[in-house]
């Protein structure tokens, strides 16, 4: 009897190779395409987040900035440089010299009567309310300390309570480069001012970013080293140009302001970001292209001109 051996051909062979290349293929493309989709899709989140982190930073700092007492000591397209709010507080007692004590950040009770968003020092500057004459009075700040709050703002203060002094509580040491007024008396509101400057700058890698310089009211005035805040944005192209981040400065009744001198009337500040991705990127098919984004902030200080 003859046997029979079964098996393919090499026509089937063949045919069965090149539809398993076929698919492969088409897998390897699909996923070459997510990746690419994925990776493009990040690029473009990483470029509205930066849009979006610098918008809460600036849109924040203009509006604490103290535009009626101080203006804007620059104010260009690309540039601006303001007195923001660092701190507030409330005196414990009347002025003993230059010295003011004041309560620590948290009490028993729940209430804030002093809040730090970062802490002040010699490079600042002090805002004291006088209720005799009911304006603001500007002292540059010599010290400031922790303190005991046995010392600083005892419970006899009526600022706070026994329960605030257990042992080790520690509250706030004020001094002040010159003795207030009489009208500053216990009670009084205190705000502190620090001077500082937004920019768009190159870097060293060539990209843009957004740049913070904290100043200093110390004789000279000077600002220290650039530090990057948030970027990289589009390059600087000129003034009047779309560049990755401008500033237009507006009065109380929409008229733009362009000169230093006019600072103090500053009743509204526009801010464009614009943003692009580092190259070319695909979100559908294979056409590549920069994608670019931009965000539009219009901030009004608090401390304007009404």
């Amino acid at each position: 009897m003859r046997l029979t051996r079964r098996g393919f051909s090499l026509a089937e062979l063949l045919v069965a190779t090149a539809i398993a290349g076929g698919v492969t293929a088409a897998m390897t493309l699909t996923v070459v395409r997510q990746q690419r989709f994925f990776s493009s899709a990040n690029e473009i989140i990483s470029v509205r987040s930066q849009l979006r982190d610098a918008a809460d930073v600036l849109a924040s700092d203009i509006r604490g900035a103290s535009v009626t007492s101080f203006g804007l000591p620059a104010m260009t397209d690309t540039a601006i440089e303001l007195y923001t709010t660092i701190a507030t507080s409330v005196a414990c007692g009347a002025p003993v010299g230059g010295v003011i004590g004041l309560p620590p950040a948290a009490l028993v009770t729940g209430h804030t009567l002093t809040s730090i968003l970062a802490q002040p020092d010699t490079g600042d500057i002090a805002l004291l309310y006088a209720a005799d004459s009911a304006r603001w009075e500007s002292y540059r700040i010599a010290a400031f300390s922790v303190r005991s709050l046995t010392t600083s703002c005892p419970a006899s203060s009526g600022f706070t309570t026994p329960g605030d002094n257990f042992l080790g509580a520690t509250g706030f040491s004020l001094t002040l480069a010159s003795t207030p007024g009489p009208g500053v008396r216990k009670g009084a509101l205190l705000r502190f001012l620090r001077p500082a400057r937004y920019s768009l700058y190159k870097s060293s890698d060539n990209e843009w970013y957004l740049g913070y310089r904290r100043c200093s009211v110390s004789n000279p005035f000077s600002c220290a080293s650039i530090q990057p805040v948030s970027g990289p944005y589009r390059a600087y192209k000129g003034a009047g140009s779309p560049s990755g981040i401008a500033f237009r400065y507006y009065d109380r009744d929409g008229g733009e302001l362009k000169s230093v001198a006019q600072s103090q009337a500053v009743a509204r500040v526009d801010i464009v970001l614009r943003g692009e991705t580092s190259g070319a990127i695909a979100l559908a098919g294979d056409s590549r292209r920069t994608w670019r984004d931009s965000v539009v902030v219009s901030v009004s200080p608090r401390n304007r001109t009404r």
